[in-house]
């Protein structure tokens, strides 16, 4: 993984700490993304023997002799985990499909597997061709064949099967809701499942085969029905929590559309009449791997800072709220450490938090999280030195063209000889023009192929690093 405008990050002070630490925080966040890219993974975890005909998954194994292998996929990582299974497999004869965000499928250059671009975050017709293709690969699937399945998160809008009479439109529509709404991507995973034919475990029932599941999470816990919606994993949720979380955030009398509203009201008389949902089924041709999450990249992280020498401290990988709070309260965090700590001091945390959107503005949970962090250090005049950096480990934050936003000292210094009013902007959600006029301060670093949440580091000090 790249930055592409790392000159500009570093060059916009010429203090050597600020610079120091702007090129520590950016490293380390490379890292944590690197620790995470799903090639080289799949190439650890995978093996085959071509003597034995076994295929070995860690310590594993399931025989592919006389049985007919399946790769199937979707979500922003499975493009770097389908060249692996391409070169890991390569004596083998195998059909397959995977869906990867659009642009990307010159980047993967497969031979066997067939690769489809889909859009991303929101569903479409193209989408829900796609999935079609994928469902009539797998008619062909028998009892005896193994099926190796690629899933990660950005899954759940590129497998597209919604429940009739809901429309592909309707689809969109509920998606822009729920995006918009500030609610959490366990939230809108739950109500994505009921909605759909293939979410929640049904895809699982619809493949007669062995199924092994590789899977890269992006959601908090790591659960894994949650991830992608989870279309090979068992649910555990029901149609009526699917309706009280749309209560919760007064969206099931507005904005949804009427036939979301009539399949998730079906879905919860099926459930009291059936009462299936008290044991939830065990999908026992299914074995599922949970391979990359913000856990590894944080871990990544610490061990390198560890080696550099640098006292580091470890948050958490669960952080979640709305950006607007995240950011508030890690600065009274890092201010209350600076207060215990005189030496510098590494603060590593991974999550991902939420935005509700008011405005049409350009931007991301990364960079509001970072205008927050911004806004209480200046008006509580905080005195501390300090570098922030909040990105997502896919290179994309929110609707903007940026991975997240890279602050400090300098940064502070900007804001208050521009005046700029940063409510303006926090209320428009158009935090990337807000770091635009700053200069200095937005990452690009386009997308990773791989994606784990987000990550947060902080850098603070009293005078000097070292």
């Amino acid at each position: 993984m790249e930055v592409k405008n790392f000159n500009e990050l570093t060059s916009i002070t010429s203090d050597p700490i600020e610079v120091k630490a702007r090129k520590l925080l950016i490293n380390l966040y490379k890292t944590a993304v690197d620790a995470v890219d799903p090639y080289p993974i799949l190439q650890h975890l995978l093996r085959y023997d071509s003597e034995e005909k076994l295929l070995f998954v860690n310590d594993d194994q399931y025989s592919v002799e006389s049985r007919k292998l399946w790769i199937l996929g979707a979500g922003k990582a499975v493009g770097g985990m389908a060249v692996a299974i391409e070169e890991i497999l390569n004596d083998l004869d195998y059909q397959g499909i995977v869906c990867v965000p659009e642009d990307l499928k010159i980047k993967f250059n497969l031979k066997k597997i067939l690769c489809l671009e889909s859009t991303h975050p929101f569903p479409s017709e193209i989408n829900e061709l796609n999935t079609q293709k994928v469902l009539k690969l797998i008619n062909q699937i028998s009892s005896d064949d193994l099926v190796i399945a690629l899933i990660s998160g950005g899954g759940s809008s590129m497998w597209v099967a919604p429940k009739s009479p809901i429309s592909v439109q309707d689809l969109i529509i509920l998606n822009q809701v729920l995006i918009n709404s500030g609610m959490s991507i366990h939230e809108m995973n739950l109500i994505r499942k009921h909605v759909s034919e293939i979410k929640g475990g049904k895809l699982a029932h619809k493949i007669s085969g062995e199924v092994i599941t590789i899977i890269l999470s992006d959601v908090i816990g790591d659960k894994l029905e949650n991830i992608a919606s989870g279309p090979l994993i068992s649910d555990s949720s029901t149609s009526n929590e699917a309706r009280l979380i749309l209560k919760k955030y007064t969206l099931w009398n507005k904005g949804i559309p009427n036939s979301v509203k009539s399949v998730i009201k079906n879905g919860i008389n099926n459930e009291i009449a059936e009462k299936s949902k008290e044991k939830p089924l065990v999908l026992n041709n299914v074995h599922s791997y949970l391979v990359g999450s913000n856990k590894i990249a944080c871990k990544a992280i610490l061990s390198k800072a560890k080696k550099m020498g640098l006292n580091s401290l470890f948050l958490t990988d669960k952080l979640e709220g709305e950006a607007k709070w995240v950011g508030k309260i890690l600065a009274r965090i890092y201010s209350g450490l600076m207060e215990e700590n005189k030496a510098p001091l590494l603060i590593v945390s991974g999550g991902e938090s939420t935005v509700q959107v008011h405005g049409g503005g350009i931007g991301g949970r990364n960079q509001e999280v970072a205008a927050a962090l911004l806004n209480e250090y200046s008006s509580k005049k905080l005195v501390f030195k300090f570098a922030f950096l909040s990105a997502g480990t896919d290179g994309i934050d929110g609707n903007s063209s940026y991975a997240g936003a890279l602050i400090d000292n300098k940064t502070i210094d900007i804001y208050g000889e521009k005046r700029l009013i940063l409510e303006n902007y926090l209320a428009q959600n158009d935090t990337s023009s807000f770091f635009e006029k700053i200069g200095g301060s937005v990452l690009l670093t386009g997308p990773t192929g791989t994606n784990v949440m987000d990550i947060q580091l902080a850098i603070i000090y009293l005078d000097k690093l070292s």
